[in-house]
């Protein structure tokens, strides 16, 4: 069975930036803090990304026929 990749899945993207948003408001070093922000924005980017992409080509379930 193929393994779904989260490359065109906005939402995995996301996920991300919102477990790095919690990490930061742990974080007291205000360097460290912004470099988590930074991490979180990038995820929410790829998202955004992935969204496009996924709205030009969806992905295609690979089916037992297609198998090489």
């Amino acid at each position: 069975m193929a393994h779904a990749t989260p490359i065109n899945n906005g939402q995995h993207w996301r996920s991300r930036a919102e477990e790095m948003r919690v990490v930061a408001e742990d974080l007291r070093d205000p360097e460290t803090r912004a470099a988590a922000l930074r991490i979180a924005h990038d995820y929410d980017r790829l998202a955004e990304r992935a969204e496009e992409r996924s709205k030009r080509a969806p992905e295609q379930p690979v089916t037992q026929a297609q198998r090489p």
